[in-house]
């Protein structure tokens, strides 16, 4: 697929630096994976995405516990930073030794002297904690969705990225699992449904229902008795009292 650039588009890119981009959405996902999967599949189809942005809104920091801190835990911790932090600085004075025998001494005693650098420093920082704090964890900050916002071509963008994957704006995902939802609906309902209970549903007229009523069973229930008094109305019209022929009212 070619896209032609409009002549405004030889206006440059998205301004740099900490300003909100300016443009429109053409598309939305729940995750940075999915965002970064949207543009690229726009990159391999030829679009210029310079003109593009991804944009995260309504942002949460999130702290993942990963266990429960203790002593042990500490110095293991201690001992694998600091055996790293010693590996580091024994590599660098065995380089820089006047011999052999002395860069090993050297790069032997840096990492003795970085592991104990670490447990120490460990140790001390969860003694501080005073026990209020006995878990470890990783933090992280994380979007609730993610916006591609187009400053230039947004219309093509946005019918591009119609059909992908986790799209939440208007004519994606989200747009068709709702008409699938309505569809179904429709095909369930075989006969009369409550008024409300279908967003096609044409304004009804009648008889007004008492509140906290169910309008269904109101209205069955109501034809039912207006149909028996309207018959036992239409049995006393026509069989009335007869009266008597010499005039005087029959014995009991």
């Amino acid at each position: 697929m070619s896209y032609q650039l409009s002549p405004s588009a030889d206006r440059g890119a998205l301004p740099s630096g900490r300003v909100m981009p300016p443009g429109e959405e053409v598309a939305s996902f729940a995750t940075y994976a999915e965002a970064q999967h949207a543009v690229d599949s726009l990159s391999d189809e030829g679009f210029p995405v310079q003109y593009l942005a991804i944009v995260g809104t309504d942002l949460r920091q999130v702290e993942n516990i990963t266990g429960r801190m203790s002593w042990g835990r500490a110095v293991a911790s201690g001992v694998g930073s600091g055996l790293w932090i010693g590996l580091f600085f024994g590599a660098m004075l065995s380089f820089l030794g006047p011999s052999r025998n002395s860069g090993a001494v050297s790069f032997a005693a840096a990492v003795i002297m970085g592991v104990v650098w670490g447990v120490l420093f460990q140790v001390i920082a969860y003694a501080l904690t005073r026990g209020r704090r006995d878990f470890t964890s990783t933090s992280s900050v994380v979007a609730s969705r993610y916006s591609i916002i187009a400053a230039r071509e947004a219309r093509a963008a946005a019918q591009s990225l119609a059909a992908t994957p986790g799209n939440l704006s208007r004519g994606g995902e989200a747009a068709r699992r709702a008409e699938e939802r309505r569809r179904a609906r429709l095909e369930a309902s075989d006969g009369p449904t409550a008024f409300g209970s279908r967003p096609d549903e044409q304004p009804r007229f009648g008889v007004r229902v008492p509140e906290g009523e169910d309008p269904a069973a109101y209205a069955r229930g109501g034809a039912g008795e207006d149909a028996a008094d309207e018959s036992a109305a239409a049995g006393e019209d026509a069989a009335g009292p007869a009266a008597p022929s010499d005039g005087k009212t029959p014995d009991a």
